[in-house]
């Protein structure tokens, strides 16, 4: 994994890991609290398929004032407000709740996610996951946590056993890249949440987790966290995703799992798909 030339930059990263920490829980204790007060009215459409609430942009309102008071020098670039300042060394990156159909609905599977990045490259992240009411953390180099717990991703397994987490674009017809993921009988499961899919990667109750789509605010802080476990973290072939060479770039089809699994993953995606003709 490449590092800075210079230690500066690993040093500012440890030194706003706990301040950071402390506001994207207080963020999630924030979000919380607003879930249990929406209304129909609350949420909105952004687009086809794509929808936002007050919460969200409450939150990442509150999340940029708070972050820019802890490094004034960063540019900010979050999924509901304005980018400022992306040509800057220090860029925050924030996804105040990936998930939101999620949220809107109900369902638990969302999270608050927050990347602090150096030229491109993740040098700390902060994840608040609501299904588990979880802290994660990561520092370039410096490994991932839940909570003060030190974290190593599982070897996983690519057979009959396995359960991988997929996501794909609204609307998207072909899925053939489904069936390549189940020729050793894995399990598919979607749970509409980036951040959490990949979190349950290095937590071990994902085997691996295969997206089509994602945005750099989904992907910026827990792709940080699954390298920091010792995982894998590259598009599907095998690219590194990191450093970020465009923060404006649309969506990224990633891969993410422990090295052999990733291994395993690669291959699967890589081979042609023999169509399965039913018997009459």
């Amino acid at each position: 994994m490449p590092r800075p030339r210079s230690d500066a930059p690993l040093a500012q990263a440890m030194s706003l890991r706990e301040p950071v920490a402390a506001v994207t829980a207080q963020a999630a204790m924030r979000i919380e609290r607003a879930r249990r007060r929406l209304r129909p009215a609350d949420v909105r459409r952004k687009g086809a398929g794509d929808f936002v609430t007050r919460v969200d942009v409450a939150c990442e309102t509150m999340l940029r004032r708070r972050l820019t008071r802890l490094l004034p020098t960063a540019g900010f670039l979050g999924e509901e407000t304005t980018a400022t300042a992306l040509e800057r060394d220090w860029v925050w990156v924030v996804d105040p709740v990936d998930g939101t159909s999620n949220f809107a609905h109900g369902l638990p599977h969302f999270a608050v996610s927050i990347a602090l990045l150096w030229r491109g490259q993740p040098l700390l992240a902060a994840v608040h996951c609501a299904p588990e009411g979880a802290l994660y953390t990561a520092v370039h180099g410096r490994g991932a946590h839940r909570g003060r717990r030190r974290l190593r991703i599982p070897d996983g397994t690519l057979d009959d056993a396995a359960i991988v987490g997929c996501q794909w674009h609204r609307g998207q017809q072909d899925l053939a890249f489904l069936a390549g993921l189940q020729r050793r009988g894995s399990r598919i499961r979607t749970f509409g949440c980036t951040v959490t899919q990949l979190i349950d990667v290095v937590m071990g109750r994902l085997d691996g987790n295969v997206q089509e789509q994602g945005r750099i605010w989904d992907i910026a802080a827990a792709g940080l966290i699954v390298e920091e476990a010792g995982g894998r973290f590259t598009t599907w072939t095998g690219t590194r995703v990191f450093p970020c060479r465009d923060l404006r770039v649309g969506h990224t089809a990633t891969v993410a799992a422990a090295p052999a699994v990733h291994r395993g993953l690669l291959r699967l995606l890589a081979a042609p798909v023999t169509p399965v003709v039913s018997p009459r």
